[in-house]
């Protein structure tokens, strides 16, 4: 399976609430694609991928989000992992190295999807909580309704074997109920954790950044954060 890095931030939403997803290629330890269900931005690395737009040769409208096509570099191709997101309403080239799909709030649907070339199983897949902003900021995070330890949430396997509607691949998800609180931002990624010691052996992971609107701004520092949350 091969994928890329993703991202999804539109400027206008930097000041409030957002979520950046990503998702890496299938070494040793494979990740997984991750999303929100809801409205979202895919910020894209522009040395791995470009867009165009109507009038353009390689423009196909059945992939047009908001009013581009996001396209491979050096192959020309579409990437479906990327399109898999039912939200995706657009794309923005990547400024800040952080790839992926961004959205606005801290409770929210998130899909773990095991987009594949060919059917395949995902064992022992782990859902990463980390990278948070500011650095040292200590998020409270519930999944399903429950805290999890070590901002980790376990979710087990993931067998993969529903083509998709485009044909050629395969999808099957999980899907989490997240709300976290307490810091101005968090990143979210999956892998799967196949020789269990719980450390990501294979390439880079699409990544989750959410942002929350009652902290202080991104650069604010955790003692800030803190006091203005009457700690």
């Amino acid at each position: 399976m091969h994928m890329h890095k993703s991202r999804c931030t539109p400027i206008a939403i930097l000041p409030l609430l957002v979520l950046i997803v990503t998702a890496g290629t299938a070494w040793a330890d494979p990740c997984l694609v991750v999303y929100p269900t809801g409205p979202c931005i895919y910020h894209y690395d522009t040395d791995e991928y470009y867009t165009v737009g109507p009038g353009h040769p390689l423009y196909d409208p059945a992939y047009d989000r908001g009013g581009d096509v996001l396209l491979e570099t050096g192959s020309n191709e579409i990437d479906g992992s990327i399109y898999q997101a039912p939200g995706l309403a657009g794309f923005e080239p990547s400024t800040d190295g952080n790839d992926g799909y961004v959205f606005i709030g801290t409770e929210f649907d998130l899909v773990v999807d095991g987009f594949a070339n060919a059917p395949t199983t995902y064992v022992n897949v782990l859902v990463v909580f980390d990278k948070v902003v500011p650095a040292g900021c200590e998020p409270q995070i519930l999944v399903d309704g429950a805290t999890i330890a070590a901002y980790v949430y376990p979710l087990g396997d993931l067998v993969v074997s529903t083509p998709t509607p485009e044909g050629g691949h395969f999808s099957d998800t999980f899907v989490l109920d997240v709300s976290w609180r307490g810091c101005y931002g968090i990143h979210v990624w999956a892998f799967s954790d196949e020789n269990g010691n719980g450390v990501r052996d294979g390439g880079e992971c699409f990544t989750a950044f959410s942002h929350d609107l009652v902290v202080p701004a991104r650069d604010a520092t955790w003692s800030e954060i803190k006091q203005a949350g009457g700690e």
